[in-house]
């Protein structure tokens, strides 16, 4: 594997574990909060707050799911060696100045102070670019641009 490449991965994959670790910490502390509430005099007031903390750990833990399967589609992604003539998952592709890695939607990140995007296949861009070829040009927003790399 390109060692850009690599370093992508695992730029992305720290970014990854750190959501995670970010998002348990969150979840301990709303499960604390939700043991330490104690029942008022307020009555209502206890369970609405209750409600609202069970709300909260169901989104934290949605979100946890998340994340965990991005972490597991980028070891997996990582975990591809060879280079297919066209895009796919786990393709690197230069298209005009930028550069798209198709993995995960993780947005923007700098590795070796180059700015790439991580996307996903499922997205419109990754859409447009799946099955394409170097050298082939693709119409997105109106602009005609060309795979001028692919690994």
């Amino acid at each position: 594997m390109n060692t850009f490449k690599e370093k992508i991965y695992q730029t992305a994959i720290v970014q990854v574990k750190e959501k995670i670790n970010l998002l348990k910490a969150e979840r301990k502390a709303i499960n604390d909060g939700i043991l330490e509430d104690t029942k008022s005099s307020a009555g209502d007031k206890f369970e609405t707050g209750r409600e609202t903390m069970s709300r909260d750990l169901m989104t934290v833990e949605n979100q946890l799911k998340q994340a965990n399967f991005e972490f597991d589609e980028l070891c997996r992604l990582q975990a591809i060696k060879e280079t297919s003539p066209s895009v796919q998952e786990g393709s690197l592709v230069q298209l005009g100045n930028d550069k798209y890695l198709i993995s995960i939607s993780l947005g923007q990140i700098a590795v070796d102070d180059q700015k790439l995007f991580m996307l996903s296949k499922n997205s419109p861009l990754g859409e447009i670019l799946v099955g394409r070829k170097k050298n082939e040009q693709v119409e997105f927003r109106g602009r005609n641009l060309t795979i001028t790399e692919l690994l």
